[in-house]
């Protein structure tokens, strides 16, 4: 799952890695940040000027491959295409020495050489590479002139290395290209819809239930392992009898949301919040992205 659009998803998934925890799969299709540009049909990869422009520009149309977008080149695609990327990519390393302490063995035993029975601390002389590569970008819709995707996209990696070790780093022309793709991927996370499926975990807290009424909580909680439907059923039963109770109400945006009914999972969510469950919070921001996604889908089904 892509970690800039589906943040909240993948934080929630990660509280779901919780050993034994139960939870819901869901698959849902989530609107690209850059929403303009996202409903283009066709797009011009441009100039992208410096030294790795056409290798960033191959790694974009890459990342685009297998998206709504009807990729174009050449003279035909910049006057055919409903939007023209251009911009531009600047590379640098930055090297430095720096100095370092550690002890070091000195001296070994003549009897067992492995141990070591004197240290000494010692200076190495070290050194610190940045490489750094960073893209400007924009997208402009051919019709009205109108920028619809503005960007400045950065990537770096640190790396030392010292005398005597046998750690040195992956070269430079290594780094710059998987800053190249890494580039392109963050291109594609922007202005593309992504169709996830993830796990969030149910909420199990049976706080503000009776005893007889936590146990029909937990039954139903346990029984999500193999008939969803049926644990939802029983949730919405239940609701009747505690209006408002946090955990039901979670539960049941949780289940609306996995039937597609994005509005009302958004609806319980907020009201779960109110109730005291802040997982509600991240629920319904999620929410809000699919219902986004579902509107976008329309419009370019529409526009087909």
């Amino acid at each position: 799952m892509n970690k800039r659009i589906l943040g909240g998803v993948v934080l929630a998934a990660l509280v779901a890695g919780i050993a034994h925890a139960e939870v819901l799969k869901i698959t849902g299709e989530f609107a690209a940040p850059s929403r303009e540009a996202s409903l283009l049909r066709s797009l011009s990869i441009d100039r992208i000027g410096g030294q790795d422009g056409s290798a960033l520009a191959r790694a974009i149309e890459q990342g685009l491959s297998g998206t709504h977008f009807d990729l174009m080149g050449g003279y035909a695609g910049q006057g055919n295409a409903e939007g023209s990327l251009t911009g531009g990519i600047t590379t640098g390393v930055d090297e430095q020495p720096f100095k370092r302490r550690e002890k070091r063995c000195v001296e070994k035993d003549s009897a067992d050489q492995k141990k070591c029975i004197r240290e000494e601390e010692v200076e190495l002389r070290c050194r610190r590479r940045i490489v750094s590569v960073k893209a400007d970008l924009r997208i402009v819709r051919n019709r009205d002139g109108r920028i619809v995707y503005s960007a400045t996209k950065p990537f770096s990696q640190e790396s030392s290395w010292c005398e005597g070790k046998n750690d040195r780093p992956a070269p430079v022309e290594d780094v710059i290209a998987d800053g190249v793709r890494n580039l392109g991927q963050a291109v594609r996370e922007d202005i593309a819809p992504t169709i996830s499926t993830y796990d969030i975990r149910v909420r199990e807290s049976d706080k503000g239930m009776s005893k007889d009424q936590a146990k029909r909580f937990k039954d139903l909680v346990k029984l999500t392992k193999r008939d969803v439907r049926g644990a939802c059923d029983g949730w919405e039963a239940m609701a009747g009898e505690l209006p408002g109770n946090a955990s039901l109400t979670f539960n049941r945006g949780l289940c609306a949301e996995q039937a597609g009914d994005y509005p009302r999972a958004l609806q319980l969510y907020h009201d779960a919040q109110r109730a005291g469950a802040a997982e509600g919070g991240v629920g319904a921001d999620r929410a809000m992205r699919l219902i986004a996604g579902r509107e976008d889908a329309a419009i370019r089904e529409r526009r087909r």
